[in-house]
């Protein structure tokens, strides 16, 4: 690309050059010319101011003025003879010209003449003919068209010069978005382009490394994905073991033998109950990872969230799984709630994990409360525990093999911040209370 600029660079200021020299190389060789006849006019003026009267018999002899190697001088009669100076024996066409009472310039073969008459009137008594070689006027433009060859030459290299660093501060923003492209290609996904300056190159940069970073994030969340599926994986897991569980227990009450563990509550079904419990939990596990999944490729949608059915979908999906344990769940919905937008998906893979939490870490009643919060949406999942430990980032990523809170409350967090909203701990002790703030219509996500 650099030899590209830089021939074009080069061709462009040759161009112009040529076009610029050539008419005024032939402007200066006529512009000389017309000098040099100007030159030989004056001088046949101040020669006829002296020719006397009666050129054959003058009173003073005739002198003629010095002149320069190669320039003719002659007064010639009324009859075209040569009377004195140098020129040819017969008067010339300028000669006869000036017989009739016109000053003449001509070309005749290698040289140019003038011819001026002498006398005034009607009458003309003699001629002064002056005469220099016609290549006078082409050495001198010759010397004029060297310098302006040196000059274009000077140009040229200008421009050279000149396209050189055009080709290299256009060529550089490039090559570096190349480079860059490059990095990319191979998977070096933190690689961006830098600030040329050059603002279509720029322009460029910025689209680049707005596509690295929207390629990054996505990666990220799709990387993410498998350690979320599988915290979520889990739970739903131990769900289906639950219900499966139960149905041998209630066999074995059957038979006169005690219901084992704290799955005797779950004994009181029969097995085919249990079954389509587990089927129930295998369609929620289903619709979760479709969530997931879906949560982890696509943008934040910009829909209306119904709040009042995102809560009676929770209830229905954790209220026997809490009632089995012993914990009510309690939902209380605020009038008059401000408006709200974001993903359904995200809210039920929230309130999922926050019930969860509640579940696997709290105590006593779940409450779930929908109110007004200065104008926002807030959403708050609390429970009657001791608390949460001080000190400890509950958000924080940890392995899929630690203990404690980690994957579920870091997933609920990344689908609160994609979706625009927050997520934060309210109240540590006692009763420990997450809010989640809901993004309104105006604080919604560009997609």
């Amino acid at each position: 690309m650099r030899r590209r600029i830089l021939r074009a660079v080069v061709v462009a200021v040759v161009c112009a050059v040529v076009l610029f020299s050539v008419p005024l190389a032939v402007a200066t060789l006529r512009l000389y010319r017309q000098n040099e006849m100007s030159e030989l006019e004056r001088l046949a003026d101040r020669v006829a101011v002296t020719v006397p009267a009666d050129v054959h018999h003058p009173r003073d002899p005739m002198e003629l003025p010095r002149v320069e190697s190669g320039t003719w001088v002659g007064v010639y009669d009324d009859r075209a003879r040569l009377v004195i100076g140098a020129g040819p024996a017969r008067g010339d066409g300028p000669v006869r010209v000036a017989l009739a009472g016109q000053a003449s310039s001509q070309r005749l073969g290698d040289r140019l003449a003038v011819a001026v008459p002498v006398g005034s009137g009607e009458r003309v008594r003699a001629v002064v003919r002056a005469s220099s070689p016609a290549d006078g006027p082409f050495r001198r433009a010759a010397l004029t068209w060297a310098a302006m060859l040196a000059l274009a030459a000077v140009a040229v290299g200008v421009g050279a010069v000149l396209g050189l660093r055009s080709s290299r501060r256009l060529a550089r923003p490039l090559e570096s978005l190349a480079e860059t492209a490059g990095h990319l290609e191979s998977g070096d996904l933190s690689a961006r382009a830098a600030w040329s300056g050059l603002p279509e190159a720029d322009e460029v940069a910025s689209a680049l490394n707005r596509a690295a970073e929207r390629i990054e994030e996505l990666l990220r969340r799709e990387r993410a994905f498998s350690a979320d599926a599988s915290h979520q994986l889990r739970t739903a897991l131990t769900r289906v073991r639950l219900e499966l569980e139960g149905a041998p227990a209630e066999e074995a009450g059957a038979a006169g033998a005690p219901a084992p563990g704290p799955s005797g509550a779950r004994a009181a079904r029969n097995p085919r109950a249990a079954m389509r419990a587990a089927l129930a939990s295998l369609d929620a596990m289903e619709t979760m990872l479709g969530d997931l999944l879906a949560l982890a490729r696509d943008m934040p949608e910009q829909a209306p969230l119904d709040v009042q059915v995102l809560l009676a979908d929770a209830e229905r999906r954790w209220h026997g799984e809490l009632a089995a344990v012993g914990r009510p769940l309690r939902i209380s919905v605020e009038e008059d709630l401000p408006e709200a937008v974001g993903s359904a998906r995200a809210g039920r893979q929230v309130l999922d994990v926050l019930l969860a939490n509640a579940l696997a870490h709290g105590s006593g009643t779940v409450t779930v409360t929908a109110r007004d919060a200065a104008g926002v949406l807030a959403v708050d999942v609390e429970d009657e525990g001791p608390g949460l430990p001080e000190g400890v980032d509950l958000f924080a990523r940890r392995r899929a093999g630690d203990s404690g809170h980690g994957i579920g409350l870091a997933l609920a967090r990344s689908l609160v911040d994609t979706e625009g909203g927050r997520l934060m701990v309210s109240r540590r002790a006692p009763h420990p209370r997450f809010t989640w703030l809901v993004a309104g219509a105006h604080e919604a996500p560009e997609p």
